[in-house]
């Protein structure tokens, strides 16, 4: 198994031309991205997948995400950790950028940049394949049903930005 390689970015965004082991601490001063992608449906629910009891914060709630490999885009990592975490093959055409932020959260082992982008897509549960070692289970939930959620500690929690859902 070949290791996973991060670009590394400046304070600003800017690629600097050095990759870097996940895993290992990045230098000070530098950054990756990671990417956070909601899944909405026709009925304004979105689609969250339940942690692997292996990973941190097991067993808990979240939108899919993961970090962007080495030579990736961001919009492109965020189509690649759907694929790989739920076995759902997005349209493009229907996801758009959120928002964009640089994360220093101190429980994060690597800070970086985080992306989120929103799809709207009508995925039946019936049709998610779970990745082992990665995700136990996937459900839709309503806007009231994941803010009840956060606030019972059964959702990942978060120091960003929420789609939009989370003030209504």
């Amino acid at each position: 198994i070949m290791a996973e390689l991060w670009d590394i970015y400046d304070a600003d965004r800017k690629p600097t031309g050095k990759t870097i082991e996940r895993g290992q601490p990045l230098p000070d001063n530098c950054y990756h991205i990671a990417v956070q992608v909601w899944i909405r449906n026709r009925d304004g629910e979105w689609l969250i997948s339940q942690r692997a009891p292996n990973k941190k914060h097991p067993l808990e709630w979240e939108p899919t995400g993961g970090s962007v490999i080495a030579g990736e885009d961001s919009f492109t990592a965020a189509l690649r950790e759907v694929r790989e975490e739920l076995g759902i093959a997005l349209d493009p055409s229907r996801g758009r950028l959120w928002s964009s932020h640089r994360n220093e959260r101190p429980d994060w082992f690597n800070p970086g940049f985080l992306d989120v982008w929103l799809f709207d897509a009508d995925v039946d549960i019936a049709d998610v394949v779970l990745c082992p070692g990665e995700t136990v289970g996937a459900m839709y939930a309503s806007a009231e049903r994941i803010r009840e959620m956060m606030e019972s500690g059964e959702f990942v929690p978060f120091s960003h930005p929420l789609p939009p859902f989370c003030g209504e």
